[in-house]
């Protein structure tokens, strides 16, 4: 369903490209820019004479030109109404809520809540890539803390999905021996030539291995038609995303990568009703 999820696997290619010396790594990444649904108000001009008072009906609305007989006021037209989503969270941690696929109805607008995903699987399918040396393994890798922020919404029909999202993230890893390249500059650079115009990172030297702190920022702007399949999305390019939509009436999924190539979106996704 989610087609891109930028600054997770970001980060799982920056790392892994760490421990690349100079081979490509195939991640599919995913997230984009919320669009609020802002509406203006009833902009029209009253004409000149629109809201003068008739001495024996009451006053008029100026902003729509009727007039109430028993001398009260009517409300002006506020327009559709504001919807906005509050920002959400991603975070790693040892260890996440579990999730259970569930179904239910999933069509609606949803905020994105919360992203959590372990470090296993953030790294684990990214370190299983062609490029890879063998010895950066998890074990390589210390997540020592790390912090982001997601803003966006998603939008069902019942065939066709809509999401805007934008996230940003830091983090700080420590990268063993096994993933280091030469030197922690050598290897700085090739976490920022990964990162592109997406992020960057800073690495220093600390024996055997180098600290970085590593920021992703992504926007993703995307459409896709999906069917479902019991529990499961199943996007048009497919992707496929186990689903639940629970008793607080929170909508959650979690792709399940092992059908497609790729490393696909890690962790578990939480999204909340969109409302006025």
């Amino acid at each position: 369903m989610m087609d891109r999820f930028g600054w997770t696997l970001g980060l799982a290619l920056a790392l892994a490209a760490a421990g690349c010396d100079g081979g490509e790594v195939d991640v599919d990444a995913s997230t984009g820019t919320t669009d609020s649904g802002v509406s203006t108000g009833d902009a029209q001009t009253p004409e000149p004479d629109a809201g003068t008072t008739d001495p024996d009906s009451g006053t008029t609305d100026p902003d729509s030109g009727t007039t109430d007989p028993d001398g009260g006021t009517t409300d002006p037209d506020a327009g559709p109404p504001v919807l906005s989503c509050s920002m959400g969270t991603i975070r790693i941690a040892e260890m996440c809520p579990a999730f259970t696929a569930c179904g239910g109805d999933e069509v609606g607008s949803w905020c994105y809540a919360d992203v959590c995903m372990t470090k296993e699987e953030l790294l684990g399918p990214v370190l299983m890539q062609m490029g890879v040396p063998r010895d950066c393994t998890l074990d390589e890798i210390e997540v020592r803390s790390s912090s982001g922020m997601i803003d966006g919404n998603a939008t069902l029909t019942g065939t066709m999905l809509t999401r805007m999202v934008m996230s940003e993230a830091t983090g700080t890893f420590y990268l063993g021996p096994g993933c280091k390249i030469f030197t922690c500059r050598a290897t700085e650079a090739a976490i920022n030539s990964a990162l592109g115009s997406n992020g960057m990172a800073t690495c220093r030297d600390e024996a055997p291995g180098c600290e970085c702190d590593i920021t992703f920022n992504s926007t993703v702007n995307e459409s896709d038609t999906y069917t479902l399949d019991g529990n499961t999305i199943v996007t048009g390019s497919d992707r496929r995303y186990d689903y639940c939509v629970g008793a607080d009436g929170n909508f959650r999924f979690k792709e399940d990568a092992s059908m497609r190539s790729g490393s696909g979106e890690p962790g578990t996704q939480t999204l909340l009703p969109l409302s006025p």
